[in-house]
C-alpha cells in the first residue's frame, strides 16, 4: 500500500529547488560582472594616454576672496591654503571611477586626474570653513562674498548654497536667494534635484 506524500514535503522540496536555481543564476550573474569589471580593467589598463590640458578646470584664484588684513590664525591659516590652491588645476571627477577615468584619459594621467580631483574637494572645504569663522567673527558679508564666489565656479557642494540662503536672509536680503535657485537650476540635474528643494522660500 503507497502511501500518499505530504503536501508540506513537496512544498519543501519545491522551494529547495527554486533556491537552488535562485542561487545559480545570482553566481552566474555575479561571475558575469566580474568578468566585465575585469575586461574594463583590462581596456583601461592598455588605454593611451590622452591629452588633459583642455578639460574643463575651475578657474580659481586666490585674489577673488575678500581682501582682509586678519589677526585670526585660523583665517590666515585657511587664506594661505587657498593661495596654495591658487592658479593650480581643480576638476571635480567624483561621478567617475577609476576605470573610467584610464578609459577615457590613459591610465597614465590617473595620478594627475586624482590630484586635481583632490583639489577640487579641498577647495570646497575650504570655502566652508572661511565662511562658517567669518560668520563667527561676525562678518556676514564676507562669508557670503566667498560663498557667492564658490557660486559662481558651481562647486557641487550643498553646503555652499544652502548656508548662502541662511544668511541672506539673516542679513535681510532674501530677494537673493532667487539667485542660489538659478544656479542650481543650471546645474546638474542629481546636484540640483537633491539640494533646490532645501533651500526654502526666499
Amino acid at each position: 500500500m503507497r502511501l500518499p506524500i505530504p503536501i508540506f514535503f513537496i512544498s519543501f522540496v519545491s522551494f529547495m529547488v527554486y533556491l537552488t536555481i535562485k542561487r545559480g543564476r545570482q553566481t552566474q550573474n555575479q561571475e558575469n560582472v566580474n568578468q566585465s569589471f575585469l575586461e574594463r580593467e583590462r581596456l583601461a589598463n592598455t588605454t593611451r594616454k590622452k591629452d588633459i590640458s583642455g578639460l574643463d578646470y575651475l578657474p580659481f584664484t586666490a585674489e577673488r576672496l575678500p581682501a582682509f588684513p586678519s589677526s585670526d590664525e585660523v583665517l590666515n591659516s585657511v587664506r594661505a591654503e587657498f593661495e596654495e590652491l591658487s592658479g593650480k588645476r581643480i576638476i571635480n571627477l567624483s561621478q567617475y571611477t577609476n576605470t573610467d577615468l584610464k578609459l577615457m584619459y590613459g591610465p597614465a594621467n590617473l595620478p594627475d586626474l586624482s590630484e586635481y580631483d583632490d583639489n577640487y574637494h579641498r577647495l570646497a572645504t575650504l570655502f566652508l570653513d572661511y565662511a562658517d569663522r567669518q560668520v563667527k567673527l561676525g562678518d556676514t558679508g564676507s562669508a557670503i562674498a566667498a560663498l557667492e564666489y564658490a557660486m559662481e565656479l558651481r562647486i557641487q557642494v550643498s553646503r555652499i548654497y544652502l548656508l548662502l540662503a541662511e544668511l541672506y536672509r539673516r542679513q535681510g536680503t532674501p530677494e537673493n536667494i532667487a539667485a542660489v535657485r538659478d544656479v542650481l537650476s543650471s546645474m546638474e540635474e542629481s546636484f540640483c534635484s537633491r539640494v533646490l528643494p532645501k533651500i526654502g522660500p526666499g
